[in-house]
């Protein structure tokens, strides 16, 4: 299988959880939705389209768990009022229209998120997106989570991803549950920390998500998985999530 990597990284990220609102916590990683929908933004797909027209795709992402911070965000209730058809210089407030009503929320941000992915898809999507990663260009702006969070993309390889055999090997990236069994002898003894997640894995035209499990290793550092579905990608061992 074709398959191509390119970095996926910012200043900032918020990845809110799918039962969330417009508040409180996020993934610390992106989940698949989100990656697919970051495919979209680079192959010119507009929203909610590319989680049904990019199906099946082959996705793995690795990638240090970041450091947080709670960011306290205002979000405006009602529209602003509209100014005023004469601006006179001496004006030092709103002198029209009522008030606007804001909240204040609490959001989880990702501080300094780096990640790897990989991305497998059936053609032309595949060709188009490598290319236009390669040259920077895309149709809309890639972002880590929320649109104001602007993400930088970098093309690293194609790569040919091949299957491996059933047997116990170091896996890069995030883990499913599903995929198989952790060594979990090697995880204590070598002190890996792995944190465990749920995420969307796949939503319908109608934004009703299905979830799946997943572990992560906080540092990104290989975790040994006897499974029957790992794939060698160039220097990395991958689980497509």
């Amino acid at each position: 299988m074709n398959l191509v990597r390119f970095r996926f990284r910012g200043r900032f990220a918020h990845f809110l959880r799918a039962e969330a609102n417009v508040s409180a916590l996020g993934y610390p990683i992106p989940p698949r939705t989100v990656l697919l929908g970051l495919l979209g933004a680079v192959l010119g797909l507009e929203k909610d389209l590319p989680q049904v027209a990019l199906e099946p795709a082959l996705i793995a992402v690795a990638g240090q768990l970041p450091a947080t911070h709670w960011h306290n965000a205002k979000f405006r209730k009602d529209p602003p009022a509209a100014l005023p058809i004469v601006i006179r210089r001496t004006m030092t407030r709103r002198e029209e229209g009522a008030p606007e009503r804001a909240t204040m929320v609490n959001q989880e941000w990702l501080l300094d998120p780096d990640f790897t992915v990989w991305a497998g898809l059936s053609e032309p999507w595949l060709g188009d997106l490598s290319a236009r990663l390669r040259d920077r260009r895309w149709y809309f702006s890639p972002c880590l989570g929320l649109s104001e969070m602007l993400a930088d993309l970098t093309w690293e390889a194609d790569v040919e991803g091949t299957p491996l055999p059933s047997g116990n090997h170091r896996i890069s990236t995030v883990i499913p549950r599903d995929s198989g069994e952790i060594d979990l002898d090697t995880v204590f003894a070598e002190s890996l920390t792995l944190h465990a997640l749920s995420m969307p894995r796949a939503v319908t035209a109608e934004r009703v998500f299905s979830h799946a499990g997943y572990f992560a290793e906080k540092n990104a550092r290989p975790v040994p998985v006897r499974t029957t579905q790992a794939i060698a990608a160039g220097e990395h061992i991958i689980l497509f999530m």
